[in-house]
């Protein structure tokens, strides 16, 4: 079956006379390429964490998703590829290779330099720079220009508003594993009218504490959907079995869902911005 899969990837791609032979690696780094109309170029992707776009979907469906996480180096080498992106994780020996491995056999590679950061201005510049890579720079600038707006209007709508304290659950039990101040979890959520109560934690994600959450006791709180756990069992968790199950908070349900895509630093952050502010609107805030 893998065999023929193979076989079949190759045959799609191999009567292609295109010099561009993208592989994405990361959902938002694909969605960007999407966006700007990169499509025709992109010849495989993965790590998908939820749903793309409703209007990139139709040219999402078109390109081959290679695995759910890393694709083996046999299955990526096989396409030809002439240029990666996406997680920088997929570039060690342990995946891919290493960025000196890649480039010796051909492969243009470029991470994201919002992935590391807290800045949106990061993100605008990573969009840009793939606009202008792939000669596609009109449309880049469009997108972000239309982001800009989103993210303008819902600033617009804030303004003047007190800002209201949130606490930004992923996941884990023992311990919650949260959104701290240095990412661009911590810069939505201030754009959507909130304030982080992990905000002076030194990591975008990791281990928070539960007595923490109970002395700051925030008004609303944020659960980042995505992976096996669903949305519903971190709620039935936070209001069952945690140690803050009775922070007004949690127990009149003042949850906003945010699946992981609208947090992570790509073509979604505008819309993620306005989840958090219509959501803290919807709990009463």
């Amino acid at each position: 079956m893998k065999k023929l899969l193979l076989f079949l990837l190759l045959t799609v791609f191999s009567f292609s006379n295109d010099s561009i032979r993208i592989v994405s690696t990361a959902q938002f780094t694909t969605e960007m390429l999407l966006a700007i109309g990169a499509e025709e170029y992109i010849i495989g992707t993965s790590f998908l964490d939820d749903e793309i776009l409703p209007e990139l979907q139709e040219k999402y469906k078109k390109i081959p998703v290679l695995s759910a996480g890393a694709p083996t180096k046999e299955l990526f080498y096989s396409l030809n590829p002439t240029f990666l992106t996406g997680w920088q994780s997929i570039a060690t020996s342990k995946n891919l290779g290493e960025i000196e491995e890649l480039n010796k056999n051909g492969v243009e590679v470029f991470f994201t330099k919002s992935q590391k950061t807290s800045s949106v201005d990061d993100i605008y510049s990573d969009i840009l720079y793939f606009g202008k890579r792939f000669n596609l720079e009109k449309n880049a600038e469009e997108v972000v220009e239309n982001m800009k707006r989103e993210i303008q209007k819902v600033k617009k709508e804030n303004s003047g508003k007190k800002k209201v304290k949130i606490f930004a659950y992923d996941s884990q039990e023992s311990a919650p594993f949260v959104i701290g101040g240095n990412g661009i979890g911590n810069t939505m959520i201030e754009l959507a009218g909130g304030e982080n109560i992990f905000k002076t934690n030194n990591f975008a994600f990791g281990t928070g504490s539960w007595e923490k959450i109970l002395d700051e006791n925030p008004v609303a709180i944020i659960v980042v959907d995505y992976g096996d756990k669903s949305y519903e069992s971190k709620i039935d968790f936070l209001k069952q079995n945690s140690p803050i199950s009775e922070l007004e908070a949690v127990k009149k349900n003042k949850f906003i869902r945010v699946p992981l895509s609208y947090i992570s630093s790509g073509i979604k952050v505008s819309k993620g911005i306005e989840k958090i502010s219509n959501g803290l609107r919807e709990v009463g805030e």
